[in-house]
């Protein structure tokens, strides 16, 4: 009888490990494929150029990674009749994170509670850094995606907060180039808003392009263009930032998926020059 209990024991276990393995598999898989994830490299690169040792840059590119599939997750988790709803979404993830509920939820809170507890023990800077990730993503799903405005300022905290691991300690320097991304993170939001426009309007979704209109939304994205080159040239004082006035001239006719490609593009290269620039002034 014992050994039947420990067979039965270990099938549950081993069941279990393997949901949860989907799970999380299946989150990564997706947002590769529609390349999100963004700060993965982001943060690679402020490591690089703040110098870290190689245990350190392992250690917080750890805490990325794992901050990444977790605030994914837990994004696909509270969205998960929205996405059932939709035909742009892999609808065979979402069913079966809606079969796996219990699991999904605890799966949700042992891995943020020990992402926490490590961080609290490495840096309490980095655990700030996830506190606010943490926090925000919630509050995002749950809240501010369907609050017309709350949803740019989200996604402005969410992208500082994602990239906060990858700075020295409370560092101010660091805080500045973060900052940065904030405006940039907030651009793409209104861009993405605008590429799910019929969907969320159809769902009754009160999204800022929704509210505002998507001329108006573009108005407000060509703002945040403006903001962060101006941000850039006399914030932290880097030429490149002149680049990042080029979007206000691209098209807003084309494809949204050729104008995203575009934007991606661009900020990218104007990441990797100041990176750059941050590492030789070292």
């Amino acid at each position: 009888m014992e050994h039947a209990n420990q067979a039965r024991l270990n099938t549950l276990e081993q069941g279990f490990l393997q949901v949860c393995f989907k799970l999380l598999r299946d989150t990564i898989v997706d947002r590769l494929k529609r390349m999100e994830a963004n700060s993965l490299i982001t943060n690679f690169l402020l490591l690089v150029a703040f110098r870290f040792g190689f245990a350190h840059l392992l250690a917080r590119m750890l805490v990325t990674f794992v901050l990444n599939v977790l605030v994914y997750f837990i994004n696909d988790y509270i969205d998960v009749d929205i996405d059932l709803a939709s035909d742009k979404k892999d609808r065979a993830k979402a069913l079966y994170i809606k079969n796996h509920q219990r699991t999904a939820f605890a799966l949700i809170v042992c891995v943020s509670a020990g992402l926490l507890l490590a961080t609290l023990l490495y840096s309490k800077s980095v655990c700030f850094g996830v506190i606010v990730a943490l926090l925000i993503i919630f509050l995002y799903t749950d809240y501010f995606k369907n609050m017309a405005y709350f949803d740019v300022i989200g996604c402005f905290i969410w992208g500082v907060a994602m990239a906060w691991p990858a700075i020295p300690d409370f560092s101010w320097q660091g805080i500045q180039r973060v900052l940065l991304i904030g405006i940039l993170t907030a651009s793409f939001e209104v861009i993405q808003c605008v590429k799910d426009y019929d969907f969320d309007k159809k769902y009754n979704l009160k999204t800022t392009p929704i509210v505002i209109g998507i001329s108006n939304a573009f108005i407000l994205v060509r703002t945040l263009f403006l903001l962060a080159a101006l941000y850039t040239m006399f914030v932290l004082h880097e030429v490149a930032g002149v680049l990042l006035l080029a979007p206000i001239l691209f098209s807003t006719e084309q494809r949204m998926e050729t104008y995203w490609m575009k934007l991606r593009i661009l900020f990218g290269i104007v990441w990797l020059v100041l990176m750059a620039r941050l590492f030789l002034s070292g």
